[in-house]
């Protein structure tokens, strides 16, 4: 008895006992697998919360790649995981607690230990939630490798890198200005800084009346702390005045000595040409602060704004205590009482916000740990920077295979100006998830370690690492460095990852640093850089915008591998794309087409199908050479990382090429075992091509085809196109296929009833050599599929001297002529009165042109390119003409 397929496929029923199968039966695990090594490393989902679409495209992406590669006969890992995510899980937890009312203030209220253990069961809670949705996404990792960022072998790789950069005088303890968010109460580095625009002022003003130089500022409340007016030292305006100290009292705790000194750096065309410097509070002007210590020519520090966002003591006692804004009315009412302000003006500002806590940073002098991005290596004679550089820049000397493939191309130099621009990292954070700063004190004494030394009295250092730190070892940390594994010597380094582009600087670029640094050798070779999924208007999902969609919603919905399709469909490398339900639909009744195709072969086909003898017919060779390209084609499309195409090209022949005209001929021709064959061939083809994509309804209709092994273990089908082919078969069975698409478009054209035969008429008068074929033979020979592949054909004709006959209808394919006899198809009258409409229409149409045309006012004045498209519009208008006119003569 033949197996049969469920009339409906019903995802919800096979995809959990699906994926079981799978885990149980260790195809994930390579241990099981022979073959090249072929890894990815999955980008830690954030312990935050639970997945969303993005998290589910970059589940579909590599596993698309794993699924792809294993197939291929790869030794495949990929490697699951999650992220502690450091700051953004404490501002989580806080919040949470905050709208509980269970505390107002949780560091001050909990404290340390406790407040970690709150952090801690939420970040347990997620993770089994999120493990799970990766699950349900069919992803195939091998979950006995599963790591987490902040478990035991993870913190032990931090921590030895730690001391590692440490000992080499790559990480210090420095003084310098940062990024401070007041609401997190923690540093923030460049990178994390979100920027929006905003509605500002710009004031320009002097300290005093006797001050020679003008200074403009969208902060005047930091000016209580300016200790210099910076100008270029060759702009003639003010270079007299380098040098000169001057006394402002402008309210602060004390006078302040405003000097004039010189900086290359100072642009003489913007603005005034002159720059207020206030070194405590911008990176910029701390710098000057800096260069002017290296030129032994100091200028003071003075802290008016504090930790908490207020202005501090040194403010002066009219400021202290009061917030940012409070003090900035307060100094600009000050300005104006004492006729200082030359002019305020509205502007749009940009300002950096804390990512996780969303407050407007301050920038603060402090004492931070930071990672030297230029100092020399030693034993290396180069800088992390270079590294970086040389990762994805290959040099004259440098191997090809330490070279990453950034996809698309143009990210490259996206990068490399990141890397130019390239600061010095603060990596220290003042919030208390993450992984300790290993460094202990005592007294004057400072060890940097994973525990502290012997004896009493030491204490480690209270902050704790930039949770980018411990993701930038994420690629070899998973394979269990610090130890030589078998895991790194086997899979290291990685063969590809796929990333968003917006954690381009966040996480690929760290890796490299790391990676490069650490090991000697890059983390990945190919990077897939995606870009942002948004709705329908091109809106990115948010739950204010109130157009977020749950991607474990849709899967209830439809099916895991009907998002999978969706979400992969239309992407391409570093550009958004557009998401929306109708496109799950969409993907959903193709996978019911995909199914119901597989039901009509296996249902049709007997079960023993031997190899095929030579009785094949032309659609059979058509339908393996085709079948044999889209594997070839497919196969290039994916080792390119072109997904979409890839799967438009797999719809595209599995609808039209294998289902509208394949199944359909194997119903009317009469070599039944071979079409047996042919039908089963292409269908285990297209399980295996669509396995990436799609994997749970392809294993479940593999499943039915009693192979031994399942698809997820199967091979690639093979790509080699080098044998010869029957080109001549091929061609002859294209032609009937455009002669049947003729047959259909006459139809439809003239709107010939669909229940009425026609006859056909195939005048071969002006006919070539079709292939070495005659074409009466060629027609002769595919009378039953011309008849039967709806064309509504009851009687074929095969002339070589056609006699016009009244009202016939025709088209040419090839050199043939096919012509459709309409007596008794259509009602005479109606088509004539419709015909003599159409021809008034146009005689107007065309009288309107010439008149046009033959005004000299137009012809003198328009455009020789919109002359030309009136001449060519009215050449047309007049054939079209004739043609009307001639087939209202057939009637």
């Amino acid at each position: 008895m033949k197996k049969e397929l469920e009339k409906i496929y019903n995802p919800q029923v096979v995809e959990n006992k699906i994926y079981q199968k799978w885990e149980e039966s260790g195809a994930f695990n390579p241990d099981n697998l022979t073959g090249e090594p072929y890894s990815i490393v999955m980008p830690p989902p954030n312990v935050t919360g639970v997945l969303h679409l993005g998290h589910a495209l970059e589940n579909s992406l590599m596993d698309s790649m794993i699924r792809f590669q294993r197939l291929r006969g790869k030794k495949t890992l990929l490697i699951p995981g999650t992220d502690h995510a450091a700051v953004a899980t404490q501002a989580k937890v806080e919040k949470i607690l905050v709208e509980k009312g269970q505390a107002q203030n949780p560091r001050e209220e909990l404290g340390r230990e406790k407040l970690l253990d709150e952090i801690r069961e939420f970040a347990e809670n997620s993770k089994a939630t999120i493990l799970k949705q990766i699950r349900r996404m069919g992803t195939s990792c091998d979950w006995s490798r599963l790591a987490y960022t902040f478990d035991d072998d993870r913190s032990q790789a931090v921590n030895q890198v730690f001391e590692k950069m440490y000992n080499d005088n790559l990480i210090y303890r420095g003084f310098k200005v940062i990024n401070w968010s007041v609401k997190g109460q923690s540093t923030c580095s460049d990178d994390e800084l979100v920027y929006i625009e905003r509605p500002a002022k710009l004031y320009t003003f002097k300290y005093s009346k006797d001050f020679p130089i003008t200074i403009a500022t969208t902060r005047p409340e930091t000016k209580l702390g300016d200790t210099a007016v910076a100008v270029n030292p060759h702009d003639p305006r003010y270079q007299k005045f380098i040098g000169q100290i001057f006394t402002a009292q402008v309210g602060a705790a004390k006078p302040l000595e405003i000097k004039i000194i010189a900086d290359e750096h100072v642009d003489p065309n913007f603005g005034t040409g002159a720059l207020g410097v206030t070194p405590a509070h911008s990176a910029v002007d701390f710098e000057i602060f800096e260069r002017q210590k290296a030129k032994n020519d100091p200028i003071e520090m003075i802290e008016v704004i504090g930790r908490d966002g207020k202005m501090t003591a040194q403010a002066g006692p009219d400021y202290q205590g009061l917030g940012v804004s409070q003090a900035r009315q307060k100094f600009v009412h000050w300005l104006k009482d004492q006729n200082l302000l030359e002019k305020e003006e509205d502007i749009i500002q940009s300002v950096g916000t804390s990512d996780r806590f969303g407050d407007v940073v301050e920038a603060l002098p402090m004492v931070q740990w930071f990672v030297d991005v230029n100092k020399k290596i030693p034993h290396k004679n180069k800088s992390l920077k270079e590294l970086m550089r040389e990762a994805v820049s290959v040099g004259h000397n440098q191997d090809e295979s330490q070279k990453i493939n950034i996809n698309p191309k143009r990210f490259e130099k996206v990068y490399f100006n990141w890397i130019d621009d390239l600061h010095d990292w603060c990596i220290s954070r003042q919030i208390w998830w993450g992984h300790q700063i290993p460094v202990w004190y005592r007294d004057q004494e400072i060890y940097c370690g994973s525990t502290a030394p012997k004896g009493e009295g030491w204490q480690q250092d209270g902050d704790t690492l930039d949770t980018w730190f411990s993701s930038g070892l994420w690629t070899f940390s998973t394979l269990g460095w610090p130890q030589k594994s078998q895991d790194l010597e086997i899979f290291y380094p990685t063969s590809w990852i796929q990333m968003g582009y917006e954690i381009l600087f966040f996480w690929m670029a760290r890796m490299i640093l790391m990676s490069t640094y650490t090991l000697d050798t890059i983390p990945f070779r190919d990077v897939y850089i995606h870009g942002m999924l948004r709705d329908e208007k091109g809106q990115k999902f948010s739950k204010s915008l109130g157009n977020s969609l749950d991607p474990l919603e849709i899967i209830d919905k439809y099916g895991c591998d009907a998002l999978r399709l969706s979400l992969l469909s239309g992407v391409s490398p570093g550009n958004d794309s557009k998401f929306y339900e109708e496109k799950v639909e969409s993907a959903r009744n193709f996978i019911n087409k995909l199914w119901n195709i597989s039901r009509f072969v296996i249902q049709t086909t007997e079960k023993q199908t031997p190899q095929p003898s030579n009785n094949l017919t032309f659609a059979d060779n058509w339908i393996i050479v085709e079948l044999k390209n889209l594997t070839k084609e497919t196969t290039d499309h994916l080792e390119k990382f072109q997904f979409s195409q890839a799967i438009e090209r797999l719809r595209e022949f599995t609808w039209n090429e294998f289902a509208d005209w394949y199944l359909e001929v194997s119903k009317f021709e009469d070599n039944k075992p071979e079409k047996d064959w042919i039908l089963k061939n292409c269908l285990k083809n297209l399980l295996q091509l669509w396995h990436p994509f799609i994997p749970f309804v392809t294993e479940h209709i593999w499943q039915q085809l009693e192979e031994e092994t399942d698809l997820i273990s199967e091979k690639w089908p093979e790509t080699d196109v080098s044998e010869p082919t029957k080109e001549a078969e091929q061609l002859v069975f294209n032609l009937i296929k455009e002669i049947i698409v003729s047959i259909r478009n006459l139809r439809a054209e003239n709107k010939i009833d669909p229940t009425k035969k026609i006859k056909v008429i195939f005048d071969l008068k002006n006919q070539t050599e079709y292939f070495g074929q005659d074409g009466a033979k060629i027609i002769s020979d595919h009378e039953n599929l011309i008849k039967k592949l709806r064309t509504g054909v009851s009687e074929i004709e095969i002339v070589s001297d056609f006699k016009e006959i009244k009202n016939t209808v025709s088209q040419t394919v090839s050199g043939i002529n096919i012509l459709i006899p309409l007596e008794g198809l259509l009602d005479s009258e109606k088509e004539k009165i419709k015909i003599q409409k159409e021809i008034e229409n146009l005689e107007k149409y065309a009288e309107g042109l010439r008149k046009r045309l033959a005004n000299e006012n137009f012809t003198q004045k328009a455009p020789e390119k919109v002359i030309s498209q009136q001449k060519e519009s009215l050449e047309k208008t007049v054939a079209d003409l004739e043609s009307l006119k001639d087939n209202l003569k057939k009637l």
